[in-house]
């Protein structure tokens, strides 16, 4: 038994199901992100959770007991929300101070300082949100939904409305207060890097199923699904055909125990991360190689990428260098690939 339970959760909308029997465990102290596109489900079952939506079915318990019939506002849950959602007419600490009216806190100031300093914001309580930028105001939602000491804290793609390095400064800082209190988190976001970077497990959602769960490590290297491994992530598809042990690419054979249990001459999808494909300039020899030509090459940073179009069709693959020793390819060269036959999954189209 975890201490968060969603069990076998239903809910359609107009008939179209948006949860289709989730169940999802997270342990006391743990954050699990829900990850998945827009439609799979998951800021609904965020919302059932938090008792802003009724399932038609499925039952949610925090720490053994049953809140599937019990109101919102006495669930004990601390909500955070993707457009902060902050009294204009109230100062920072007044918003921080807010929830605390409900609870009996003897040194309500003293509660609403120590707040202001865990989220860095220990200057600026006397502020209104309108003289905050996008962050502070974050923040700030963050300290309001702290304030109240939830058994849960629910996050609904709190960081999508910031800007890209505002972003990561943020979600670390989440990750350091969730982790520093301790608190049960359940983070809902479309955004791949900030679920594998911030979490203990992701959870992966399509269409109103969980697709995998896992820590991030093992949702990235080891995916459960073709839907898993396109959607986290940059991934490659080459179309190809199995082969007793391996695969057919073109002239090129595969061999590879991901094939196993496909019947020969069944078509098949190669599915393969950038960073897990070889690349050599081509001998010019007609030796079997996966061989293609640069299309592109682009300096990403920590890697350089290059777009590779496979020679006999339109199949364009991506392939990634560390920048730090990339050989350059310029457009045009004759390249031969070499995917690593340990790190691809081989499904059937």
């Amino acid at each position: 038994m975890g201490y968060l339970e969603l069990r076998g959760l239903r809910k359609s909308f107009g008939g179209q199901p948006a949860l289709a029997g989730l169940d999802l465990v997270l342990e006391r102290g743990e954050l699990v992100s829900l990850l998945g596109p827009s439609g799979c489900g998951k800021t609904t079952a965020l919302r059932i959770v938090a008792g802003f939506e009724t399932a038609d079915e499925g039952v949610v318990r925090v720490d053994g007991r049953d809140l599937t019939g019990v109101p919102a506002n006495k669930r004990d849950m601390g909500m955070v929300f993707q457009s902060y959602s902050l009294f204009p007419n109230l100062t920072a600490a007044q918003n921080i101070a807010f929830g605390l009216r409900l609870r009996k806190v003897r040194d309500r100031a003293g509660r609403t300082g120590e707040l202001l300093d865990l989220v860095g914001l220990g200057h600026l309580g006397k502020r209104y949100p309108h003289q905050l930028s996008g962050g502070q105001q974050q923040r700030v939602a963050l300290a309001r939904a702290l304030a109240v000491q939830p058994r849960v804290l629910l996050l609904d793609e709190p960081l999508s409305a910031l800007d890209a390095k505002v972003r990561v400064n943020l979600r670390e800082e989440i990750r350091r207060i969730q982790t520093e209190l301790g608190m049960t988190t359940l983070f809902v976001t479309h955004d791949q890097e900030e679920a594998l970077a911030v979490s203990d497990r992701v959870g992966v959602l399509s269409q109103g199923r969980l697709e995998q769960l896992d820590t991030p490590a093992v949702v990235y290297r080891q995916p459960a699904s073709a839907f898993v491994a396109q959607f986290v992530g940059v991934t490659n598809a080459v179309l190809g055909t199995a082969e007793e042990g391996g695969v057919r690419l073109g002239a090129y054979r595969l061999t590879t125990a991901a094939a196993d249990g496909l019947a020969a001459g069944a078509a098949v999808k190669v599915l393969v991360r950038p960073e897990d494909i070889g690349i050599a300039q081509h001998s010019g020899q007609d030796n079997g190689a996966l061989v293609g030509n640069v299309l592109t090459q682009s300096f990403l940073g920590a890697v350089t990428r290059l777009s590779v179009r496979l020679d006999g069709g339109d199949q364009v693959v991506r392939v990634d260098q560390p920048s730090s020793r990339a050989v350059d390819f310029p457009p045009g060269t004759t390249v031969a690939l070499d995917p690593s036959p340990g790190r691809l999954m081989v499904v059937e189209v």
